[in-house]
């Protein structure tokens, strides 16, 4: 058990959790959630809306954490450093901090970022004004204990309804049953055209005492009086603004994202279309990238009518099974559809864990400085300029590329297409934005990226912004490459961009008085991608790799190797690595 103390961003508050490192990041969120609740006596939160950041940095061999000091609250009234890592719900506390972490005074390890800041001011995709409404609720009645309750309910993996039993599972009655005042029911029951109290019964208790009021309001009456198709789970949603858009950006009208993985999508039509067009949609408009998951789930829409869908892929041919439609104009309809959602939402997690990594950040959205936007589909990436930006992002692209092209530059994405009318560059393939895991994927990385780097530099061009953030894991293979060549430019040059490079990602020499800088800084990148990459065994007590990174890093440019230098020193730490050490076992394992 460690003592992990946390910053909460927005509020400055600082408390600690105590928690064993061999949990799960989920756990973390959980507990600081109880504990922002109970000890700092504040709003109650969703544990999965927390975000999570590792607050130190690693500055060779040391982890430098952020300091509890007279400067923490002043950092803790602003936003989140892009520096810091962002912790994923899956992954285990050992990842990040190593299974001999040792907490020390005076220190902050876990920055939270609230649902309330996220909405405004992250990247990541925004979830809708009923989300942020139900992460933020005020504890005067009950709603914040029946979703802790409701939550518990989701189905494990192994317990999954086959494909066969999923419609009948949609209609059974709620394990947590939401608990309402009975005035309430029997309004309900006297404006149906037929009342059908059994099915009140599956969704609903009688609790006059603690009755989910907050619950009821903002989102109860939302599905039972207009026509709502939202629904409190934790995830994300989201919905196609820019349909009949040519960017080629293939995303559904409406997406449900958990764990990075869109498990529940929806297409819908106007009124005159067969309810047919939208559910073939499910289906045209998915390219399977989610493994063995045994469905995902779906809806299709015309006007009041729903069809609820499991989508399936067999023998490589995706198709979409009804489970059960649903007529919206009466009370009934939308009550059944209340009940199909709630309990479909209840598989959601464990879909999302049954997904590969190739499953995860399609439709993902980024806001970037400046304006620009980028989304994701599952092969392509595509950024959005404003209208002011765009003719200059492009035609510097499009000189990057041919030079890219020309060359022959290994392992670097490629732009696929320009649309003018939306003021959109699209770039494939898109990968994963994966820090190596071991010494042999980090080997593989830094070989691509200097063998990328080797024909660059010899046509006189130069990266300038490496960094792990743009240095992705191909989804197909194991090997990187690297992308956003934005601030690329010819060799040499005076001054830095004016972007967004920073000191502490970026060679000394970009922010000199003349700012005067050559190839070296790439290779300067090089040695921090290292540093960064946080696979202790690179470390061998200053022998030949350390002084590897050293002379990668050196603060003079010139005393530098090149990438074709660095490269060839990199294969033969790589060879010295994976070769065989008499009487110490079997050899390690080569990377492929």
């Amino acid at each position: 058990m460690v003592k992990l103390w946390c910053g909460v961003c927005g509020d400055a508050d600082i408390f600690s959790v105590d928690i064993q490192l061999s949990q799960d990041v989920e756990t973390l969120q959980v507990a600081i959630a109880n504990k922002y609740k109970d000890v700092i006596n504040r709003v109650p939160v969703l544990s999965g809306r927390l975000k999570l950041y590792f607050a130190g940095t690693k500055d060779g061999d040391k982890t430098m954490w952020l300091a509890d000091d007279g400067n923490a609250e002043t950092l803790l009234r602003g936003q989140i450093d892009k520096k810091y890592e962002r912790m994923f719900s899956s992954c285990t506390l050992e990842k990040y901090f190593g299974a001999e972490f040792q907490p020390g005074r005076e220190q902050i390890h876990v920055l939270v970022e609230l649902p309330q800041i996220s909405a405004g001011i992250t990247s990541e995709t925004p979830v809708t004004a009923q989300a942020q409404q139900i992460s933020s609720i005020d504890d005067d009645d009950w709603t914040s204990e029946w979703l802790s309750e409701f939550r518990m309910s989701q189905i494990e993996p192994q317990d999954l309804p086959s494909l066969g039993k999923l419609a009948e599972f949609t209609e059974s009655e709620l394990q947590v049953k939401i608990p309402i005042q009975d005035r309430l029911r029997g309004q309900w029951l006297a404006k149906m055209d037929v009342p059908n109290p059994g099915l009140i019964n599956k969704l609903f208790r009688i609790d006059n005492e603690k009755p989910c009021l907050t619950l009821v309001n903002d989102v109860i009456r939302r599905v039972v009086k207009p026509v709502k198709t939202d629904f409190v789970i934790d995830g994300l949603s989201d919905r196609d603004t820019s349909r009949g858009s040519s960017t080629g950006l293939n995303r559904p009208d409406f997406i449900f994202i958990v764990d990075s993985v869109c498990v529940f999508r929806g297409e819908e039509k106007a009124p005159g279309f067969p309810i047919e067009n939208p559910k073939q949609e499910l289906v045209t408009k998915l390219d399977w990238t989610y493994g063995k998951v045994p469905y995902l789930l779906g809806y299709a829409a015309v006007s009041y009518h729903i069809a609820l869908c499991a989508i399936t892929c067999e023998d490589d041919a995706v198709s979409a099974t009804e489970l059960g439609r649903y007529d919206l104009q009466s009370l009934e309809g939308r009550f059944q559809w209340l009940l199909a959602i709630l309990n479909v939402a209840r598989l959601f997690k464990s879909l999302a864990c049954l997904c590969p990594d190739s499953a995860r950040g399609e439709f993902r959205r980024i806001n970037r400085n400046h304006g620009i936007t980028i989304y994701f589909d599952h092969s392509s990436v595509f950024k959005l300029f404003p209208e002011e930006l765009y003719q200059n992002a492009k035609h510097h692209v499009e000189a990057v590329y041919d030079v890219l092209e020309r060359h022959k530059v290994p392992h670097v994405d490629s732009l696929v297409r320009k649309t003018t009318k939306e003021n959109t560059l699209v770039f494939k393939p898109r990968g994963e934005e994966r820090k190596p895991a071991n010494l042999v994927e980090l080997f593989q990385a830094l070989v691509n990226v200097l063998e990328a780097l080797v024909k660059l530099h010899a046509a006189s061009w130069m990266h300038r912004d490496i960094r792990w953030p743009n240095v992705m894991k191909r989804l197909d293979a194991n090997s990187w490459f690297l992308i956003d060549f934005m601030d690329a430019a010819k060799s040499p040059q005076n001054g830095s961009s004016d972007f967004h490079l920073t000191k502490e990602e970026h060679a000394p020499e970009i922010f000199q008085d003349n700012g005067h800088h050559t190839t070296a800084v790439d290779v300067w990148a090089v040695g921090l991608l290292i540093r960064k990459s946080r696979i202790d065994e690179w470390n061998d007590k200053g022998k030949e790799r350390t002084k590897f990174l050293n002379d990668l890093m050196q603060e003079d440019p010139l005393k530098r190797p090149t990438a074709q230098e660095a490269l060839a020193q990199l294969r033969q730490l790589e060879q010295a690595y994976n070769q065989p050490q008499c009487g110490k076992g079997k050899k390690r394992q080569r990377r492929k």
